[in-house]
């Protein structure tokens, strides 16, 4: 799997993982030199330059001293941690901006229309894709849902709107649909007993469900979640959207979904 570095915009945590890989580039040394400089190992070096880690202070400064830069430079990157420490944190409150939940449901419909496939795997609950109204009410009604981010009951409906809007995706005939369901996901009572026997009914009636149900000895239970989007337009980078619960990411068209 192939991961380019974020690109440099006006995000504090893409913007602090470009300055520190400028200050090594500058500085004429490796990944690998570097971390042996700073005393830590390579990796971690790696993760920071590519936004995968946020550096501590301490990361900051002895990153400074191994380049060879001003304690000035380290005041200036410390500031840029500041920032990024608190554009991560706060990284929830852009579900309530402009339209809240609701409108991150058109967001997330936008990237379905355009994309070409869509695999998603769910081991504990229905994918949204395939939710009964009853069901998705439930869901984002318990308390660690849209609730807690500031959503009130109108946004909730319009939410679940939305949703069922999303399905009409499952009759294109040009989209690759796939959805792999734990046994977890079928059992689950993360709603009433009738509401989840009204969405298995309409599991099985889905354009999207092949086969049948199959029922091992004993249920299983795990936790995970993984949804990928093929976005190969031009526009779009040819890439691999992956929506995560806090956001979304994007891996280049070198991933190869089926490995």
């Amino acid at each position: 799997m192939t991961v380019p570095p974020p690109k440099l915009d006006k995000v504090s945590r893409s913007a602090l993982a470009a300055r520190l890989t400028a200050l090594r580039v500058a500085a004429g040394l490796s990944g690998n030199a570097l971390a042996k400089r700073m005393g830590i190992i390579q990796s971690r070096q790696w993760k920071i330059e590519h936004g995968e880690l946020l550096p501590t202070e301490e990361d900051i400064q002895a990153w400074v001293r191994a380049t060879g830069e001003r304690r000035e430079v380290a005041a200036e990157l410390i500031d840029l941690l500041a920032d990024a420490r608190v554009e991560y944190q706060t990284f929830k409150a852009a579900y309530r901006k402009g339209g809240g939940g609701a409108a991150y449901q058109g967001q997330v419909r936008a990237i379905e229309e355009r994309s070409t496939r869509i695999g998603e795997f769910q081991v504990a609950m229905i994918p949204a894709i395939l939710q009964t109204a009853d069901y998705a009410r439930e869901i984002l009604s318990l308390p660690s849902g849209p609730a807690a981010w500031g959503s009130d009951r109108a946004d909730l409906e319009a939410m679940i709107d939305g949703r069922l809007r999303r399905q009409e995706i499952l009759h294109d005939p040009h989209k690759r649909i796939q959805v792999v369901l734990g046994e977890a996901a079928l059992r689950t009572l993360v709603c009433t007993p009738e509401t989840l026997a009204g969405q298995l009914s309409k599991l099985l009636r889905s354009p999207a469900t092949s086969g049948r149900p199959h029922w091992p000895g004993r249920p299983c239970c795990m936790t995970g979640i993984l949804k990928m989007l093929a976005l190969p337009s031009a526009a779009d980078g040819a890439a691999w959207a992956v929506p995560g619960p806090c956001g979304n990411r994007r891996w280049p068209m070198t991933v190869n979904v089926d490995q």
